[in-house]
């Protein structure tokens, strides 16, 4: 008996412990569930292009190579692999090849292309690519947050792109040439003295630039868009709340509408004493009509020319004086016109009238 109640005993024992640790479980998860869910938010929103750790070859087809970083040999890429950050990836001939750096963010390249990826750290949340031979297709998400992904070029990197677009790379030899177009979304793009704060579906750009970068040209190619050019810094007066006059330094900027055939020439020069480059600008119209052309040193007010092209003098009264002229040409004579006839028509009458009534 003193067994049976002992058994009996220890059963209630456990029976009425095993709800408590139940309980412990349960609270523990509570507890650990909306930290594992912060967590997650957290990484969403720092990481809002959902890329993977690595880039992976969704698809390959024919001649589609990989060189990892640190090696110079070429091998055949594998698809659904992942590789390490610093690896290229290039097709040959009839090759085709998808590398993607996320669910919904992809770079495609077929025919003789390849780009590069930035080597980094694990956690770095950006990602570039850096073209290098060929055509790149790249396709993002249109709501990517911006400052997550860059597309390098030796002589401007293009940033915050989103949608679709499209980056052709051509060396040749002295220098090279790099066209940029926006399909959908939008980007931006930049380099050293000019910026293009924003592209969208359509618009395209050409930028050749010289092997030693003293020398870049902007083709407007598609679509009309704003490239903003430095200027240098300007001397301006300027007068304080306590009515001191002083002279101050400020960096101005050119506003230039590239459109198709128009282009900007931005021409470099190393002077031989200091560090300070020399820059000139000139900008030209369709037309190929020199519009602005203007040159200054780096971070030197009192070495800057201004705009050294005169335009014509009260352009815009005359524009409206010759509108305002048209305008009365066209009415003045309109009105002799009309009343001319009816004057004769009037006449005619009358005197078929009275003819008439003599006959």
């Amino acid at each position: 008996m003193s067994m049976t109640r002992t058994t009996i005993a220890f059963l209630l024992a456990a029976a009425v412990a095993m709800p408590s640790a139940a309980e412990e479980d349960a609270d523990a998860a509570t507890v650990e569930k909306p930290a594992e869910a912060e967590s997650a938010k957290d990484a969403s929103e720092m990481n809002p292009g959902n890329f993977t750790t690595l880039p992976a070859c969704r698809f390959a087809e024919g001649q589609a190579e990989v060189r990892k970083p640190g090696s110079a040999e070429w091998e055949l890429v594998e698809e659904g692999r992942f590789y390490p950050l610093g690896s290229s990836f290039r097709t040959i001939g009839a090759g085709r090849m998808k590398v993607a750096f996320g669910l919904e963010s992809m770079a495609s390249i077929s025919g003789d292309s390849s780009f590069g990826t930035r080597q980094q750290p694990l956690g770095e949340k950006t990602r570039a690519i850096l073209l290098e031979r060929g055509t790149v297709e790249l396709s993002l998400p249109r709501n990517m947050k911006e400052g997550l992904f860059f597309v390098s070029a030796p002589s401007f990197t293009v940033r915050n792109p989103a949608g679709e677009s499209k980056f052709t790379y051509e060396d040749l030899g002295d220098g090279d040439a790099v066209t940029v177009r926006c399909v959908t979304g939008a980007l931006a793009l930049g380099g050293r003295h000019f910026d293009v704060p924003s592209m969208h579906a359509a618009n395209e750009v050409k930028i050749r630039s010289s092997r030693d970068y003293l020398e870049t040209i902007l083709y407007g190619t598609s679509g009309d868009y704003v490239v903003k050019i430095d200027r240098g810094l300007v001397s301006k007066t300027e007068i304080g709340d306590d009515g001191t006059v002083r002279n101050v330094s400020k960096k101005d900027s050119l506003e230039w509408h590239l459109s198709p055939a128009t282009k900007v020439r931005i021409n470099r020069a190393v002077p031989s004493i200091g560090e300070r480059m020399s820059v000139a600008v000139m900008t030209f119209d369709a037309a190929g009509e020199l519009k602005n052309n203007f040159a200054f040193a780096e971070d030197r007010a009192e070495v800057n020319t201004g705009e050294l092209v005169v335009a014509p003098k009260n352009e815009g009264d005359l524009a409206k004086r010759a509108a305002e002229a048209a305008e009365a040409t066209e009415t003045a004579p309109a009105a002799d016109v009309e009343e001319a006839p009816a004057a004769q028509s009037s006449e005619s009458s009358s005197s078929g009238g009275d003819s008439e009534n003599n006959e």
